[in-house]
């Protein structure tokens, strides 16, 4: 019996060394979810600067009306899809927005 006490002493004390201090797995924790929310927001980032450029190249390709003509140029829609790619349809007459996106702005 006393062998037995003494075999589960020493399996306390090995199991005891081998576990994390509950301030090390909170800390450790802490950093993955920073890291998980740095690369979130890093990607987020990305995807907005896209949105920006293509938003100030339609302003720069806004349709011009031609006096002579009195018709408008065509130009790509400045909205953006659910997933975050450029529409491609045009833009209607006098907006930068096509018929679906001309409400989302």
């Amino acid at each position: 019996m006393m062998r037995f006490l003494c075999l589960l002493v020493v399996l306390a004390c090995s199991v005891a060394q081998e576990t994390p201090k509950p301030e090390k797995v909170a800390l450790r924790q802490e950093i993955a979810d920073l890291k998980v929310k740095a690369f979130e927001l890093q990607q987020k980032i990305e995807l907005l600067e896209n949105q920006l450029k293509d938003v100030e190249e339609a302003e720069a390709n806004r349709p011009v009306v031609s006096p002579a003509l009195k018709t408008v140029a065509k130009a790509r829609c400045a909205g953006h899809t659910k997933d975050g790619k450029r529409c491609t349809r045009n833009a209607e007459a006098g907006s930068r927005f096509c018929w679906q996106h001309k409400g989302h702005r």
